[in-house]
């Protein structure tokens, strides 16, 4: 099971120490560069607009909620048509159309958040996913996975694009937008624009109703990493004091915040991984062939996690090592998803137990891999076929993941033997791991005989 950011939510939290870190310029102000093919061109400089000369611009399409005034939307909507300049000449692209903003009170903006996730989650799934996570020990028995999604979606987002409607939705009653909020109108603005351009929602969605969960991680690195970067950009160029004010904003809504004291670790890092290795992503694009490059990507899409995390094996075009499907067929259990685990999933997977660095090597070194998910009533079945780039980085995986189900999840010493390795606690529980070479098959589930029927029908890729 994979976390998805809803509707490209940006919530404020989990990009709080990014912009903090941006903020931080001990005094001076950077410029960054940016190269193409055919010239060299300094962000702060580029200048495009909406409209030929000659023409008059009519500005962005803005409504606004009920609990906002009509003299604040006025106000609000001359700082966000100088914001969609901004934002034009920090992404170097023109809007092709006037950018639609929805501007409504905070309550507003969260019961819209808590309406929009609502509607989008599905109870019984989520059940599942919650099952299936619990197997895994990554929440807690009393956990209620959608009820934490909820509380820090509605608490923490500040804005977002909603590709459906072409729509930019923010949050905003007093009549002068903060630092802060501009620069997260920037961030959503850059969304309306390369959507524009790229058509990428579409597609995007289409990623995950299809289950193609790593390769819909990856393209919203690139979606969030683009976003993120000309917002740093656009920062960057701010005078001193309003960055500085930026980063006092944005410490104090830290310090205010209280949804995410009580989700697990696992899943912020989850959520923030398309905003902070999607925006080094980025970074690496634009210094090896500058805004062109990123443009490309549209083109050229990251299809797993491992090339966004690993830039230069984007650059080298790295693919996917071929996993034969798995068709496991289980007596009154149905197949809940199939998917791609990834190597940001083994990471997530493995960073609360294991060492500093150990839970990154293991992850390192992913060719491909195949998962499946099935249930009944009770139980839940995982079921995963992994192969690696060498036999070394499959064995440095497996020994991981035997760790992981002897120590992490409590599952006591393993019985080895010619069919690998196999744990059967008191509890009913099962754990089985098999290695031949630079593959392997590793299965987890709730009853030991559906677990070992899963096994049975899995073979080493």
């Amino acid at each position: 099971m994979r976390t998805r950011t809803y509707r490209l939510l940006l919530p404020a939290l989990l990009a709080l120490s990014l912009f903090v870190a941006a903020c931080d310029t001990g005094g001076t102000t950077e410029t960054t560069t940016v190269v193409s093919d055919e010239t060299t061109t300094t962000v702060e400089t580029t200048t495009t607009t909406t409209t030929q000369p000659g023409e008059e611009s009519t500005g962005p399409i803005v409504t606004a909620g009920v609990g906002v005034s009509d003299e604040v939307v006025a106000q609000l909507t001359t700082q966000i048509a100088e914001l969609v300049n901004a934002t034009e000449q920090v992404r170097g692209l023109p809007f092709l159309a006037q950018p639609i903003v929805s501007i409504l009170s905070p309550e507003e903006l969260e019961a819209r958040v808590r309406a929009d996730l609502a509607e989008e989650i599905d109870p019984d799934s989520l059940a599942v996913d919650s099952r299936l996570l619990k197997l895994m020990g990554l929440l807690q028995p009393g956990d209620d996975l959608e009820t934490m999604l909820i509380d820090l979606y509605g608490e923490q987002v500040a804005g977002f694009y909603d590709g459906e409607t072409r729509e930019m939705v923010i949050g905003g009653e007093a009549s002068e937008l903060t630092p802060y909020t501009r620069s997260v109108v920037v961030h959503e603005l850059i969304h309306a624009l390369t959507d524009q351009h790229f058509l990428f929602y579409n597609d995007y969605e289409a990623m995950w109703e299809e289950e193609r969960y790593e390769e819909a991680s990856a393209f919203q690195a690139l979606i969030e990493g683009d976003a993120t970067y000309f917002q740093f950009i656009y920062m960057q160029e701010l005078p001193l004091a309003e960055q500085l004010a930026l980063a006092t904003e944005a410490l104090q809504l830290l310090e205010d915040s209280s949804a995410a004291d009580s989700v697990p670790d696992w899943l912020i890092n989850d959520i923030s991984f398309p905003y902070e290795s999607g925006q080094v992503f980025v970074e690496s694009l634009v210094s090896s062939g500058g805004i062109a490059a990123v443009d490309q990507a549209y083109t050229d899409r990251p299809i797993t996690t491992e090339v966004v995390m690993h830039p230069s094996r984007y650059a080298a075009g790295e693919g996917v090592l071929p996993i034969p499907p798995l068709e496991i067929e289980l007596d009154g259990y149905e197949v809940h998803e199939t998917s791609s685990y990834g190597e940001w999933g083994f990471r997530v997977l493995l960073d609360g137990s294991a060492a500093p660095g150990v839970s990154a090597q293991a992850a390192n070194g992913w060719g491909g891999d195949e998962y499946q998910v099935l249930y009944d009533n009770d139980d839940v079945v995982f079921a995963l076929a992994y192969k690696g780039d060498t036999e070394e980085d499959a064995f440095e995986l497996a020994d991981a993941l035997i760790t992981y189900a002897g120590e992490t999840l409590a599952m006591g010493d393993g019985l080895g033997d010619d069919g690998g390795i196999t744990f059967r606690p008191d509890d009913g529980r099962y754990a089985h791991l098999d290695r031949i070479g630079d593959g392997f098959i590793f299965v987890l589930s709730t009853d030991a005989g559906a677990g070992s029927a899963a096994a049975d029908q899995m073979r080493i890729p």
